[in-house]
Order: structure tokens, then C-alpha cells, then sequence
């Protein structure tokens, strides 16, 4: 598999952000607007784009594709949650013979810009403290853990450069709470990750935890909390890094297998 570089994906930004302006739509496809530039990054010939995949039979099956290339590769593109692919993802590896790519960016940096709803007028702009790292990427997987490291399935994390534009609309004194997103807008590629083999995901596992650790000292180890934190620590389990040994108090203890 080969993708455009980081001048690349520059060019593509400012091309989709002159072609949303030209349609009059800045505002409203913007979570569009990303996966184009992704899908144009990752395979930038229009023919591949939005195509039936054939069954294992050949008999066309409902699924389209982002991208299925000449050199059979299906690519993925997921910007939000990435539960709602498992059908499609579980489609792909069960009744065809295609190499699979999920594609799902993560942040290396953001601004983040709120505007007035009524007048649209900037009120607040600030760089987000939001940095994803492979890891946290990693334990986005949870969902594909049968897949995980299989020779057809791989998964690329792009690291981006973001600007978000949030409208103050939320609740609370601030009104950011629960506020929505009026625009994320594309700017820059600063690297991206590609996983395929074990190997690639064991890479990412913190070196320095203990051989015997709890979630909490995993969390201490890695950043990670909520449910980031104990679906890592479940990617690994399948993966076969940690396992179950017990329990320290009422925490579940697991040991290091690697």
C-alpha cells in the first residue's frame, strides 16, 4: 500500500477547502470534507471511489466500499466511532479474499475556535491539549480483536493537524458543554502509523510497566483513562501481551506477557 506524503495532503486540503467555497457549503460538510481528503490521499483516482465489493463468488454484495483498488485492496475510512464498521469489516474478511485497510485519523494538533451562533462572530480560540498517540489509536480496535494482526487486515493512523470551529450552543455558564461542531477543517499530515503484523501492535506497548500491574498503574504508564484505558488493556489481551492472573483488593491484576 502507498500513500501520498505530508505536501500531498497540504495540497489536497486547500483543493477540497476551494471546492467547498465554490459550492457555497463551508460550514456544512465539513466532517465530509475530511473523509475526501483522506480517501483522495489514500488512493487519488476517482474510479476506485464508492465501489460494490464483489463476494468470495463473485456475486456483488450490498457493501460499498471507500476505495477498492485495481490491485484488490479494500480501504476503509472511519473519522468518527468505529463500531459501525464491524458489519462491513467482518463482510470484507469473512466473504471475500481482499486485503483490508481501515483508515482512521488521529489528532497531532488542534485549535479549536468557538463562534457566537447568531452572529457567527469568533468569541475564543485556543490550541486543544488533545495529542493521540498509536496507543490511543490502538485501543480503538477493540471491536476487530479477530482480526488484529491477521495478514489481509491492517490499520493506518494518520496524525493531523486540525482546526475546529464549535459553536457556543452548549449548557452551563460557558456554553460548551455539549456543544456542536459547526467545521473541522483539515490542515496538515504530521505522519502516520501503519499497523499489519503482531509485531506492529506489540511495539506500542508500554515497556516499563511492572510485570504484575492493575488498570491503574497501566493508566500511570500510558495516559490513557475511561473506557480508552480498559479497551487498550483488552486489545492486548488478545494479542496475547497480558493475561488475567487474579485480583489486588477489588482491582482485577493482570501479569506482562512480553
Amino acid at each position: 500500500m502507498t500513500v501520498g506524503s505530508s505536501i500531498t495532503f497540504a495540497r489536497l486540503c486547500h483543493e477540497e477547502l476551494l471546492r467547498e467555497k465554490e459550492r457555497d457549503g463551508i460550514g456544512l460538510l465539513a466532517e465530509k470534507r475530511l473523509h475526501s481528503v483522506l480517501k483522495r490521499w489514500m488512493y487519488d483516482d476517482f474510479t476506485a471511489h464508492e465501489q460494490k465489493v464483489p463476494q468470495r463468488d463473485g456475486k456483488i454484495s450490498r457493501f460499498v466500499a471507500d476505495i477498492l483498488t485495481p490491485e484488490r485492496e479494500i480501504i476503509e475510512i472511519q473519522t468518527g466511532d468505529l463500531f459501525p464498521l464491524l458489519r462491513k469489516i467482518t463482510f470484507y474478511m469473512e466473504q471475500t479474499d481482499y486485503k483490508v485497510t481501515l483508515v482512521h485519523p488521529l489528532v497531532a494538533e488542534k485549535q479549536v475556535s468557538w463562534l457566537d451562533p447568531a452572529t457567527g462572530e469568533l468569541r475564543e480560540r485556543r490550541r486543544s491539549p488533545l495529542h493521540e498517540t498509536a496507543l490511543s489509536g490502538i485501543a480503538l480496535l477493540k471491536p476487530f480483536l479477530s482480526y488484529l494482526g491477521e495478514e489481509r487486515f491492517s490499520v493506518l493512523f494518520p496524525f493531523l493537524e486540525l482546526e475546529e470551529y464549535r459553536l457556543l450552543d452548549g449548557c452551563r455558564s460557558n456554553r460548551k458543554k455539549r456543544s456542536h461542531r459547526y467545521e473541522l477543517i483539515p490542515l496538515g499530515l504530521q505522519g502516520a502509523e501503519l499497523l499489519e503484523s503482531k509485531a506492529d501492535y506489540l511495539a506500542h506497548f508500554p515497556t516499563d510497566l511492572p510485570a504484575e500491574f492493575t488498570a491503574k498503574v497501566f493508566s500511570k504508564h500510558t495516559r490513557l483513562g475511561g473506557y480508552a484505558l480498559y479497551d487498550a488493556i483488552a486489545v492486548y489481551e488478545a494479542l496475547g501481551a497480558v493475561e488475567r492472573i487474579g485480583k489486588e483488593g477489588r482491582a482485577t491484576l493482570f501479569a506482562r506477557k512480553i
